[in-house]
C-alpha cells in the first residue's frame, strides 16, 4: 500500500506544480493606458498611448494608438509567445518568450536592437514594460506603466 500512497502523493505534487506553472503566465488581454506621470520615458516624446491586447496564448495581438512628438500613430502587431522568430510591422525580426510570469521580447533590424519585459501587477490593474533600445542614434531605457481601463 505504501508504494501506491507514494505514487498518489507524487502525482498530486506534480499536478500542483503544473497548476502553479500555468498560473505563472498571466493573460495580458484588455485595454491599457499609459500613465505618463508614473512612467520614465527617457526623453521619448510619447504623450498618449492606449494599447488594446487580445491574448490567447501562445498568440498575442495588440493595437497601439497614441501621440508621439505631436503626431498621432497606430500600429498592430501579432506574435507568438513560444520564442519562434517573426517579422514585425517595421520589418524587424522579433522573438517573444515567457520567463516565469513575464513576457520577454527581443527584436533586431536595420535601425537597431530592442529588448524588453512585460509584467502585470499581482492585482491585475497595471502592466509594466521595461524597454531597452540600442541604435546608431544612441541608447534608450524606458519604464512604462499602463493602467487597465
Amino acid at each position: 500500500m505504501k508504494p501506491l500512497l507514494k505514487l498518489f502523493f507524487g502525482l498530486a505534487l506534480s499536478l500542483s506544480a503544473l497548476a502553479l506553472s500555468a498560473q505563472e503566465k498571466p493573460n495580458f488581454s484588455g485595454t491599457w493606458e499609459l500613465n505618463v506621470e508614473k512612467s520614465n520615458l527617457d526623453g521619448a516624446p510619447l504623450t498618449k498611448l492606449v494599447v488594446q491586447v487580445d491574448h490567447k496564448d501562445p498568440v498575442l495581438r495588440y493595437t497601439a494608438t497614441g501621440t508621439a512628438g505631436g503626431e498621432d500613430f497606430s500600429e498592430t502587431e501579432t506574435f507568438t509567445t513560444d520564442g519562434k522568430p517573426a517579422t514585425d510591422s517595421h520589418g524587424n525580426e522579433m522573438k517573444v518568450h515567457w520567463d516565469g510570469s513575464s513576457l520577454v521580447f527581443e527584436s533586431a533590424g536595420a535601425q537597431g536592437a530592442d529588448s524588453g519585459r512585460l509584467t502585470i501587477s499581482s492585482d491585475g490593474k497595471s502592466m509594466t514594460r521595461d524597454y531597452d533600445r540600442k541604435s546608431s542614434d544612441g541608447a534608450q531605457k524606458r519604464h512604462e506603466i499602463c493602467d487597465k481601463r
